[in-house]
């Protein structure tokens, strides 16, 4: 076969798996490895995005399994609005790249692909986890057989998060702090609004109780909304302390407008807040609801030192550097894949393509170019259906 590239999406696998695979271990000494963080929110969704289009969830429209509606958590479940004709299938497609995409549970239903020749080759592995070791390797040194001398092979797995040994809820936090007010009287308790400041939600939404903007809305917008932000952030930062180990359980707190930019900026919370590895959001903070406490220990031990949330690309072919580490972010797969295939990489994503990885001579041969304008990656189709989408969401007349 003379394909281009073959990506293998390994889903459920964790990035140190890796290294008790012969196989893949060969792929990373021979060729590129690649530690990918996700942009905050880690939401397992909002990474898929983040993977699949360059972009971060100001430009998707999707900040979080869950979103604020009229102080309930809605879920988020469809395609965000952002992502439509985006997705890395849509934009080789438009490129005029021959490609294949297909859904495998085992080693011979790659044979489907034997004979064909195709630009671009996705094979994503579901729930790969619960393959044994074996199983999965077999499945890489068929797809290296595929590339043949000339092709280019890259595994790639969905961000990991480590075990959590610690739920928390920001909500009863804010309780604590007198930042939210509930009827202790009511079971469950309820959250009593007029009188609240800030409430939590999702993975790590924090959202401010703002007049105009919130039904019964007590925080005003300008100085005072400024004043709240920043005092929340010093008592998350400062102040929400593991009693066992008296450390902070939130490690940074952003403002909307230092993490995220974007036609959907609008749509994001106040504050973002990002756990230490190994805290996390217990369900009911998920949804809106409270626990009664802000700590709940699991039975999974306090590690000393945890990972960060990420995942993890392998890459070998011509083009790859030998032996090559790195650090990069989720949002740069996309545009590093199409700087790969030769194509413009789409204009306006927040990824960039990771040149580092590439030889010199490939470096040389191959400049970076960037589609002037959006439009040049859709279709007069794909462009209709995204007009008459905006259209119907009352966007456009």
């Amino acid at each position: 076969m003379s394909n281009s590239v073959f990506v293998v999406w390994l889903e459920g696998v964790a990035p140190a798996q890796f290294e008790q695979m012969p196989e893949l271990m060969l792929l990373a000494e021979q060729g590129v490895d690649v530690c990918l963080a996700p942009l905050p929110l880690s939401e397992a969704r909002q990474c898929y995005y983040q993977f699949l289009t360059g972009m971060g969830a100001g430009k998707l429209g999707r900040f979080d399994a869950v979103r604020p509606d009229h102080y309930v958590a809605r879920e988020e479940l469809e395609m965000p609005e952002g992502a439509y004709g985006r997705l890395l299938l849509d934009v080789i497609h438009n490129a005029h790249l021959s490609m294949v995409s297909i859904e495998i549970e085992r080693v011979e239903e790659l044979e489907q692909l034997a004979g064909s020749s195709h630009d671009f080759v996705l094979v994503r592995v579901r729930n790969a986890q619960t393959l044994a070791s074996a199983m999965l390797e077999a499945l890489v040194q068929r797809l290296r057989s595929f590339t043949a001398a000339t092709g280019h092979l890259i595994v790639v797995t969905d961000v990991w998060n480590p075990p959590v040994h610690t739920y928390v809820n920001v909500n009863d936090f804010l309780v604590e702090i007198g930042l939210l007010e509930v009827d202790a009287s009511s079971q469950p308790a309820t959250i009593r609004w007029p009188e609240t400041l800030a409430y939590g939600l999702g993975t790590g939404q924090l959202w401010i109780n703002l007049r105009g903007r919130e039904a019964q809305g007590v925080v005003n917008a300008g100085r005072e909304y400024q004043e709240v932000c920043e005092a929340l952030s010093r008592e998350l930062q400062e102040n929400w302390l593991d009693p066992r180990t008296h450390e902070p359980v939130v490690s940074q707190v952003f403002t909307r407008d230092a993490l995220y930019s974007g036609d959907y900026l609008f749509r994001a919370p106040d504050l973002t807040l990002v756990y230490h590895p190994g805290y996390a959001p217990s369900p009911n903070a998920v949804m809106l609801a409270l626990d009664g406490k802000s700590i709940m220990p699991t039975t999974t031990p306090v590690e000393a030192q945890s990972e960060a949330p990420y995942a993890r690309l392998l890459a070998i072919g011509p083009v790859f550097e030998r032996g090559k580490r790195a650090n990069a972010r989720l949002v740069d797969v996309l545009p590093t894949l199409m700087y790969l295939l030769g194509r413009p990489v789409p204009y306006g994503i927040d990824g960039e393509v990771l040149l580092s990885l590439f030889t010199a001579s490939y470096r040389q041969q191959q400049r970076v170019e960037i589609a002037e304008d959006e439009r040049d990656m859709l279709s007069e189709e794909e462009e209709g259906m995204i007009v008459e989408r905006l259209r119907d969401l009352g966007y456009l007349g």
